[in-house]
């Protein structure tokens, strides 16, 4: 047995294979790498230094996505306003910290946002703009300039 790809439990056992876990473990595929944990850890150790807990970050998002979505539903977002709007922020219910914009021109819009270094994610016709503690309401404002440009 190599120890690198086998079950732990198993690696005393006789020569001649490498016996995998019966449960989902088998698919870890080696050796548990637990560098993604510590990381995680240290991140999560940061941000409490900071103050920061999963709500607070939640609630940064949310008010980003709001301007967006503000600019988009007000006419201030150049042809963004066109689009229908898939989810929506409503008050504090749980949400992904996204704003997904439906419109046939979805694609060409990203790459011209591109170009403004704007960053946005596409798929078929929807244009997808995240938002995170990265950002700040000068980056939304930049979004919305950009938009308007378009």
């Amino acid at each position: 047995m190599t120890g690198w790809f086998s079950e732990f439990g198993d690696l005393s056992g006789p020569p001649g294979g490498v016996p995998y876990r019966s449960d989902g473990g088998r698919f870890w595929g080696a050796t548990f790498d637990c560098s993604a944990l510590y990381r995680f850890n240290a991140a999560r150790r940061a941000l409490a230094g900071a103050g920061l807990d999963t709500a607070a970050v939640a609630d940064h998002a949310r008010t980003l996505a709001t301007m967006v979505q503000e600019a988009v539903q007000a006419g201030r977002a150049g042809p963004l306003s066109e689009a229908e709007i898939l989810n929506p922020v409503r008050g504090d219910a749980p949400r992904a910290r996204f704003l997904a914009l439906r419109h046939p021109d979805a694609a060409a819009w990203r790459a011209r946002l591109l170009e403004a270094d704007v960053v946005a994610d596409v798929r078929d016709d929807v244009i997808r703009f995240g938002f995170g503690l990265y950002q700040d309401q000068a980056d939304v404002q930049g979004l919305i300039a950009a938009a308007r440009a378009l």
